[in-house]
Order: structure tokens, then sequence, then C-alpha cells
């Protein structure tokens, strides 16, 4: 399998308008206004199959002033107190979680000049795809995404914040050495991810229909079969015929957690099962942890020991092979 380099570019700059260009080019069209001679700035980005997660640190007081985005629907993660406005006459309120730039008016920023933020940018079309994979097909009917700038401190809003900084991490942490193959699954199954946590931020939709009993049954033999492929939230709730809304209330109802909480805890098991049953000669942790459906093998590491208390190699070390 060959190897990539890390998914997360990097580019640093003291200059306004390259920094201004770069995230420009990959979100909105705005303007950043400075009276520092010079700013010690940085632009990062992971390129998902269809749309990019920015992050910018503009290493200085500006401000941005973005035009309105129209048919794109883009989001901001602020990474620190950040002053927004959608009036230049409006004194700007400070946010310290996600809000969409405004598709009617200017959106004013004031970023933190150190801690930074990230923008997600989508359009309409992809948007409103992702949607029936979300919500279903009933509440896709003459709506359109993206046109309320405010999103307020809902459930939605809070877990686009953690998607999006949480997502940031990860990518940031894949190492250089990664197999393509893994980083490739990886950046669908981020691209899903958040896709879905911007939809579910920005739709007031009502609640979602209850679903029958049987169902948590259906959705555990299905992960059972499909653990080791790139799975979404998105192709898990298409396989057992619901909505995302719909698996994210069963799965919670069931197993008091979320789908992708669960999705993980079958991978775990998976993987202390062929652990225990690995050559330790021939195999090792990381090849294992692939073949179950694990991409980030450090965060893997991690949630194991706190699963089995030990870590996988010591695992695979006591194998009946080993």
């Amino acid at each position: 399998m060959p190897n990539s380099v890390a998914p997360v570019f990097n580019l640093t700059s003291t200059h306004a308008t390259v920094l201004r260009d770069e995230v420009a080019e990959r979100t909105t069209p705005h303007e950043i206004f400075t009276r520092e001679s010079s700013l010690n700035g940085k632009v990062a980005m992971v390129t998902m199959p269809t749309s990019r997660l920015v992050f910018v640190r503009y290493g200085g007081n500006v401000i941005v002033e973005a035009p309105p985005t129209g048919d794109r629907v883009v989001a901001t993660i602020p990474l620190g107190p950040m002053g927004v406005s959608h009036d230049d006459h409006v004194k700007p309120e400070k946010h310290t979680s996600g809000f969409l730039l405004s598709p009617t008016n200017v959106t004013v920023m004031n970023p933190d000049p150190w801690a930074g933020a990230l923008i997600i940018a989508s359009d309409q079309e992809k948007l409103r795809a992702q949607k029936i994979k979300v919500l279903g097909d009933s509440q896709t009917k003459n709506s359109r995404l993206g046109t309320d700038s405010d999103l307020g401190m809902t459930a939605g809003n809070q877990w686009l914040t953690h998607t999006c900084r949480s997502l940031w991490c990860l990518a940031s942490a894949i190492p250089a050495e990664t197999p393509a193959l893994v980083v490739e699954n990886f950046l669908q199954v981020m691209e899903d991810n958040l896709l879905n946590a911007l939809i579910l931020a920005v739709e007031n939709s009502t609640a979602p229909s209850t679903v029958d009993g049987h169902r948590g049954r259906i959705i555990i033999d299905w992960i059972d079969t499909h653990f080791r492929e790139p799975l979404t939230v998105a192709d898990l709730a298409a396989a057992v015929a619901l909505s995302v809304r719909q698996l994210q209330v069963c799965v919670q109802e069931k197993f008091s957690m979320t789908p992708i909480e669960l999705l993980r805890d079958v991978r775990l098991s998976k993987l202390h099962s062929a652990l225990l049953t690995s050559d330790s000669h021939q195999c090792t942790v990381a090849s294992i942890m692939y073949s179950v459906g694990f991409t980030h093998l450090g965060r893997t590491s991690q949630i194991y020991r706190q699963k089995y208390g030990e870590s996988p190699s010591h695992t695979l070390k006591r194998s009946m092979h080993g």
C-alpha cells in the first residue's frame, strides 16, 4: 500500500493579501483590513473529496469583511473569542462557537489574533443532496440552506463546533507515513461528518418519528458485516432505511451512544479479537488496526487502553500465536 503525504497543507505569511487570497480561493471572497505593518499569519487546510476545511490565524489585529455569500454556505468556527457583526454600524457580538456568514448581508469579523478559526464551505447542490441523507426526502422540498446567519446556542451548533474542532485535530495528527488509501478513506468519512454537522446545525426540522423496536438489531447486524469499510453515518442510515436524524435517535435510545461511538465500539471489539488471534511475528498492530477500519492509530490506541486496560501491542504479544 503506497505512502502519502500528511493530509494537512500549511502556509505561513506576513502579508495580509497572501492570507486573504489563500482563504478566499477555498471558502468565500472577503477583505482584510489591518493597521499592522506585518502579520505572523498561517493558513492550513484539509482537502476532502468535494470541500475543504480551512484554518486561518492572522497573528495580528485584523478586521475581516465578507460580502453576502449567496448560494455558498460558509460556517466559521472560532478557536478563540471573535467579534461578529452583520452591520458595520452595530457593535460586534462575541462568539466562541460556530456561526454562518450571512447569505444576504455583509459579515464583519474581528478574530482572535493567535487562536485563529476554522472555516467550512459548501454549495447548495452538495448540501441539498447531503440533506436527503440526513433528514430524509420529506424535509428537503422547497428548502434553502444557510439563510439564517445566527445559529444560536443550539445542540446542532454545539455539535458543529465540536465536530469541526475534533476532526481538525485528528487530521492534523495523521503522520505522513500513513498509507494513502487509509488517508483517502478518512477524508471521505471526515467530509460526510462535517456536512452532516453543518446541515443539522442550520436546520430546524421537526423531531424525527420513532422507529420500530427491531431496528437496533438490524443496525448491529449491518455494522458487524461492514465494519471494515470506510463507513459514514449517512452510509449506515441508508443501509437501515433511516434518515441520519432518525438513526441518531434510535442508537441513542437502544445503546445510549451516538452512531459513531457504536461503530467505534464494534471495531474495538473486532480489534481485540484480532489481536488475540494473530501471529505477533507476522502481523503489526498498525496492519490489524487498518484491517478493522481504524485510521488514526494514536487515538485508537488510547481508547483501546481505556476499554481493555492494556495497549494493543501488549494484547498482540500475549496472543495465542505470540
